[in-house]
């Protein structure tokens, strides 16, 4: 698994997962898992850069009242 850092733009990629199987049915619940885990174990600070300003964006709730 790879998060990527720094400034990243509108619609690029941001996680890379890598999972090896023999069958879909059994891939895409791991890669579900996955990102799972790292929305809840990871750190992951993120800044907001738009026409009405930059900020730090700490919870969802907080993001969805800027616009």
């Amino acid at each position: 698994m790879h998060h990527k850092t720094g400034l990243i733009p509108k619609g690029d990629e941001i996680v890379y997962i890598a999972v090896a199987s023999g069958h879909r049915e059994e891939l895409f619940p791991v890669l579900r898992e996955a990102i799972e885990r790292l929305k809840v174990e990871v750190p992951i600070w993120k800044k907001e850069h738009t026409v009405k300003g930059d900020w730090w964006v700490h919870d969802n709730n907080y993001a969805l009242l800027r616009f």
